[in-house]
């Protein structure tokens, strides 16, 4: 058997039985009933489970009689809360969300409705704060390569004593965007329903953002336009503020782009 292939063979004698009972393959066991003395079509009982694709399943051969109508609505607003995107998610987190909503069927298939509602909206809940919280991971962590590499690029120029300050400018451009994105994600509401390559270009976009506006801060500088005062006694640690402040805000340079612009219309204005 190869690393990918999954042992699906019963793992005891219960299982073995009710598998061939019901006719089922599953990975998690929530909850079952049966007579193993009816057969073929005296059959009768229910069981619930998870299987292999981790989608949670039933299977129901009972005569419900007035109850079936009933217990029809109450899984298919089950299986509706279910039918919410979870392959992106860790298996432990995907397996506990279909636990969760497994205990509704149980419920339901019993006949006691009065706590599906309850039930489906603690697994949503469950489920909305395992989105954000692999979102952050995800979106957080992208970032970090690029911040080490910024940061030990510049450790080693400056034990080198190398000190160009647009390199600075840039390094510190990074890791002020780094810095912005940990200071200011927990405030953002994401849903967690994208994937790895939409967070990792939405991590980077906003790196990059932040390196383009330090590149306009250090162009600030030796225009004069900003940091006059620090510049005259140390230009390395103008470039330096200025590029983290420049990427760590988000209105610094368009602030800064605006009362350019504002100047400019006032002295055309003036002229006129």
């Amino acid at each position: 058997m190869s690393k990918n292939q999954v042992d699906k063979t019963a793992k005891d004698e219960d299982q073995r039985l009710y598998r061939d009972y019901f006719n089922i393959t599953d990975m998690y066991l929530i909850q079952y009933s049966y007579d193993p003395d009816k057969k073929g079509d005296d059959k009768n009982g229910y069981i619930i489970f998870i299987d292999y694709e981790y989608d949670l399943d039933y299977v129901d051969l009972r005569d419900n009689g007035d109850k079936a109508s009933e217990i029809s609505g109450a899984i298919a607003k089950l299986q509706l809360a279910e039918a919410v995107p979870t392959k992106h998610l860790p298996k432990d987190i995907q397996l506990e969300f279909k636990r969760s909503l497994g205990i509704g069927y149980i419920h339901a298939l019993n006949c006691q409705f009065e706590d599906i509602p309850e039930i489906i909206d603690n697994a949503q809940k469950y489920l909305k704060e395992r989105n954000r919280e692999f979102s952050r991971w995800l979106f957080l962590g992208s970032g970090f390569p690029a911040a080490i590499i910024a940061f030990l690029a510049g450790f080693f120029m400056y034990i080198s004593d190398y000190f160009n300050p647009w390199f600075f400018g840039v390094v510190f451009g990074i890791l002020g965007a780094f810095v912005s994105i940990w200071a200011r994600y927990g405030k953002i509401k994401n849903s967690g329903f994208g994937g790895f390559w939409l967070h990792l270009l939405e991590c980077y976009s906003r790196i990059v953002i932040g390196v383009i506006f330090s590149l306009i801060a250090m162009v600030a500088i030796r225009c004069h336009l900003i940091l006059p005062s620090i510049v005259q006694n140390d230009e390395l640690l103008a470039f330096i503020l200025a590029s983290f402040i420049a990427s760590f805000s988000e209105r610094f340079i368009p602030s800064i782009l605006e009362q350019i612009t504002k100047d400019n219309e006032n002295n055309i204005g003036s002229e006129a």
